[in-house]
């Protein structure tokens, strides 16, 4: 079995070590209950004799498979019956973490289950989405934190949302291995729930399955990132070879295609960390960014660290560090930080004091302890803000730096910009086209495309070259107003930064 599809052994496997270490009370932290029940009934199976599983909840008390206890909807009474039973049990309480804010007595009750069942191998689970742990309770008791659901879980699920399709027999039919790959890999990060909603839901009235299923999926995703607060789903993901130019950092990427693949995990594969994309204005710096997610087929998240300091999200700290909770949750997926120095800046640090500081603090620690796939694709435009330490060997996989498009670029972005506007450049001289825009940036050919769109459309025509060449003389290109500029951003990439252009 891969890495990839070990962690759903590697909870059964740590549970066991703590009930076989006489554990008798371990804190879930997760919102999958009928996950769970599963997991423990898995668990009770691999014991001799097989331990009862028992669950408690406030509206039936404590129920077994077949066994309904009485007189246990109240904590306390079923905390007590807990007590008294001598036999080999597991314990599961749902919805006991409210009693522990209001209740003294639950607490009281949990250190003498502590105390009664250290010397038994009967285990009481509590299950809550979030720690409520009275201080007294802290010593006496394990936190687990239960991880989502694996690959092999997720792929469990999709066959089974297949398998009960009325159309299960096409279905499957077109289920190709990669199709099925990137499904699974779309709805990682979700909860066993929400994968079954996002697969039923993405096959609705279809008889076929082929790559649009997997937005449906990755849909899904959506509504538990815009709880955050500063992360956001980005549906509109171009392709790589919607760029044109910039061959260096695309030659890095595709080097990087398997990383994801059980081949290349079964190889010993590292998957990267991230890459900062720095340089001039309208270069494609977010849209490289952006095609990190399409390249992998894996949701593009955009963290926007200005609104950390709004006042619209609450603390700082708390909502960075919800956000990149979130962003692992929903992992394997692309973190998009768009000018990284307007939130960690080192003049954003003096002038925010602590706030700035802590949260700078957060995010460097979590970039360095991150071990779910969470790519930061960063873009930067004055790179000299930014703290030293997060330019250092190891926060980044590669630093890139985009300059002015060369000629051969601008031919390539010229020729994307213009067949997507339906224009026949078979009969443009694309040559001449080239050497006029010398020195134009990506936003600045494209600017120039959609000012020749219009120049045709007024003249009731189809787009033709001398249009192009009308709108090119209509633009003072950034390097004519920031000649100095660019020069001084050049000079400090020199040796500093990879060219994600080839020469």
């Amino acid at each position: 079995m891969t890495e990839e599809l070990s962690k759903k052994q590697q909870v059964l496997q740590d549970l066991k070590k703590l009930i076989l270490a006489r554990t008798s009370i371990v804190y879930l932290l997760s919102d999958e209950e009928d996950r769970v029940e599963g997991l423990l009934k898995e668990l009770s199976a691999t014991f001799q004799p097989r331990p009862k599983l028992y669950v408690w909840n406030p509206f039936y008390g404590l129920f077994g498979e077949n066994e309904q206890i009485e007189k246990t909807v109240s904590p306390i009474e079923a905390l007590d019956k807990v007590i008294q039973r001598n036999e080999q049990t597991f314990y599961l309480f749902e919805g006991l973490h409210p009693f522990l804010k209001t209740d003294l007595l639950i607490a009281r009750k949990l250190k003498d289950i502590h105390r009664a069942l250290r010397n038994r191998y009967s285990t009481v689970f509590i299950i809550a989405p979030s720690l409520v742990l009275p201080e007294e309770l802290r010593r006496d008791m394990i936190v687990y934190e239960l991880p989502m659901p694996d690959a092999s879980e997720v792929e469990r699920m999709l066959m089974g949302v297949i398998t009960g399709s009325p159309q299960a027999a096409s279905l499957t039919e077109s289920l190709t291995a990669e199709l099925k790959d990137r499904m699974v890999k779309g709805a990682l990060g979700l909860t066993l729930d929400q994968v079954a909603r996002a697969f039923r839901s993405a096959l609705i009235g279809r008889t076929r399955i082929d790559p649009s299923v997997i937005d449906g999926v990755i849909d899904e995703k959506g509504q538990l990132i815009k709880k955050s607060g500063i992360l956001n789903l980005v549906k509109n993901r171009p392709n790589l070879d919607e760029i044109g130019g910039l061959e260096n950092l695309k030659d890095w990427l595709k080097k990087r295609s398997q990383v994801l693949s059980s081949e290349g995990k079964g190889f010993g594969l590292h998957v990267p960390k991230g890459v900062l994309i720095t340089g001039l204005s309208g270069c494609g710096k977010s849209l490289c960014a952006k095609a990190f997610a399409s390249f992998w087929g894996i949701p593009l998240l955009h963290l926007d660290m200005a609104r950390l300091y709004d006042g619209t999200v609450g603390e700082p700290e708390q909502a960075l560090q919800l956000a990149l909770r979130t962003a692992e949750s929903v992992a394997p997926a692309v973190l998009w930080i768009d000018e990284i120095e307007a939130g960690i800046s080192i003049q954003s640090q003096k002038a925010g004091g602590g706030a700035q500081s802590r949260v700078f603090s957060s995010f460097l620690t979590w970039m360095q302890e991150k071990t779910d796939f969470v790519f930061i694709a960063a873009t930067a435009n004055v790179i000299e803000l930014l703290p030293p330490e997060v330019l250092r060997k190891g926060r980044f996989d590669q630093i890139f730096f985009v300059t002015l498009p060369n000629a051969q670029e601008r031919k390539s972005i010229l020729s994307i910009h213009l067949k997507k506007n339906s224009a026949d450049i078979s009969k443009m001289n694309l040559e001449m086209l080239v050497k006029v825009t010398e020195g134009f940036n990506g936003a600045e050919l494209e600017q120039a495309v959609n000012g020749a769109l219009i120049e045709a459309f007024n003249s009731g025509r189809p787009l033709n070259e001398q249009d192009m060449v009308i709108s090119v003389g209509s633009i003072v290109p950034l390097s004519t107003t920031m000649r100095e500029e660019i020069g001084r951003m050049e000079r400090w990439a020199y040796n500093r930064a990879v060219p994600a252009s080839t020469k």
